[in-house]
Parts: C-alpha cells; structure tokens; sequence
C-alpha cells in the first residue's frame, strides 16, 4: 500500500492507496477513532481490478485536526477536493459506520460524482435523543479523563465479547490507532456526528444500486437502523426500493472489515461487479 498526503480545505489529508490504477475508483471510508488501517485486509482482496483510495478523515489517523465541528459535510468536502486533486471524474464510495454518515453527505452533496454507495455497519438515520446524550457523556468523559481511557473502552465494544481473544492483536492495533487521535478532534468528530440530519432520502432516491452492510450481533448500529428507511425497515428489496440490496452477517458485530475481512470483500465485489454490468448496458 502506498501513503500519500495532500493539501485540501487548509488542512493535511493524508490517503493509502493500492490496486489498479486504470480501474474504477473505489473509496474506502473508515469510522470513528480510526483509520485506512480499517480496510487493511479488504484492499488486497479488490486491488486486483479496482483502485483503492482509503483517505484518514480530519482529525483521524495521520490528517490533521483543525478546529471547529466536524460536520459529515465538511468531511465529505474534503474528499471531494482529495478526488479533484488526483483528476477522477466518478467513484463508488464505501463507508463504515462514521464513514457511512461522511459518504451519506458526499453522496447529497455530489451526485454526479458518484456511481455506487454502500453503507457497512452505518444508517441514513440521525442521531435519537438518547444517541445524542451518550455522545454528551463521550465528550464529557473525553474532557475528563483523555482520549485513552475513552479509545481503550471504546473499541473492544465494537467486537463480539466472545470474539476478543481469538482477535486480541487486531483489537490492539485497532486501539493503537485510536490513541494517536487528540482529544479534540475526536470531541469534533462527536459533535459533527451528533449534528448530522437524516438522509434517507439519499438511498430512497438514488439512481444507482445501494447496498447496505450490517453485523446481526452489532450493538453499535443494529442492522434495524442500517436497513431503515425514514425510520421504516426495508424488509423486501423488491418492493419500493429494488436498487438496495442488504446484507447481514451472522455472528459479526460492528467490524466485519477486520472480523470477516474475506466475507465482506466478496460482497463489495459482487456489488462493484454489479456495477460494472450496469455501465456496460448503458454504454451499448
């Protein structure tokens, strides 16, 4: 994988690339107190057609962390100049959970530059009530106690109890990378996330196939919120909304990039091959 970094909005972004440069563009959006260290083991698995581009959000990983919210759309802005900066015209955007919200926006924001969007452990719906207070206590305790005590307890949430040992150096790194993050640029990303407006309307409307990941053990975001709709579960594809197509892993929580990395890689796949044969039409 190579590293990159870039300047956009007036801070450093930094982006991992890998894959192969003549084929579509595919954007890798990591979530909260994260990475492209995320997607570490997916990229492999679709860099032998596709072109990966896996960007450190504002605040998260090797970026910079400037002051202010953090709102979806200032994220999502950011990796619009990133993709105007290496001269690509349309992309297929992924997000995972934080970066499902960051995608959401992009997606409202820049229609025209998208030709796919998925949604992996993420929702189109806002924050409830009492999502909004948990953020509240986040910062309270960020503010209190740092961001290492908040990471250390945050993360091993994400997995499946009875899954920490088996994972215990994946969960390692993934905290390792939540610490470099500062205090304030995860309080921005809370604030930013817990400000965000329900777009469902994006997926209800969008012209392209959606396809939604969930983890049938997730307590983070449970595949009820991913597969709803304006607060109404898409039960049936086939009714409504034809274009979304869901998937759920059973025994998986809030991760599948890490805890079944092959799994969730061949379902991008099919979804990007999808994709592919879709263009394919419309260019005959």
């Amino acid at each position: 994988m190579n590293k990159h970094k870039v300047s956009v909005n007036g801070i450093d972004m930094v982006y991992e690339e890998c894959g192969e440069s003549s084929g579509i563009a595919v954007i890798l959006i990591h979530g909260f107190c994260g990475s492209a260290l995320y997607w570490h083991k997916v990229c492999p698995l679709l860099s032998e057609k596709y072109r990966i581009i896996m960007p450190h959000l504002r605040g998260h990983g090797e970026s910079s962390t400037p002051k202010g919210i953090y709102s979806m759309e200032a994220m999502a802005d950011d990796i619009y100049k990133l993709i105007e900066q290496l001269e690509i015209d349309k992309v297929v955007m992924f997000g995972h959970s934080l970066g499902g919200y960051v995608a959401l926006a992009f997606a409202e924001m820049y229609e025209d530059k998208l030709i796919g969007l998925g949604l992996i452990h993420s929702t189109a719906l806002p924050d409830t009530e009492e999502v909004k207070e948990k953020r509240r206590q986040d910062i309270e305790d960020i503010c209190d106690n740092g961001i290492n005590q908040y990471v250390k307890k945050l993360i091993p949430k994400l997995f499946m109890d009875s899954k920490l040992g088996k994972m215990q150096p994946e969960v390692y790194d993934i905290i390792t990378v939540g610490l470099d993050m500062t205090s304030e640029g995860a309080i921005h990303t809370l604030e930013g996330m817990m400000r965000r407006s329900d777009r469902s309307h994006v997926l209800a409307n969008a012209t392209y196939p959606i396809l939604l990941v969930a983890g049938a053990e997730d307590e983070v975001i449970s595949p009820l919120d991913t597969f709803s709709i304006t607060g109404e579960e898409v039960t049936d594809s086939t009714f409504g909304y034809p274009h979304i197509l869901e998937n759920t892993f059973d025994g998986v929580a809030h991760m599948s990039l890490v805890e079944v990395p092959n799994q969730l890689s061949r379902v991008i796949a099919n979804y990007l091959k999808l994709l592919y044969e879709k263009m394919e039409k419309r260019a005959e």
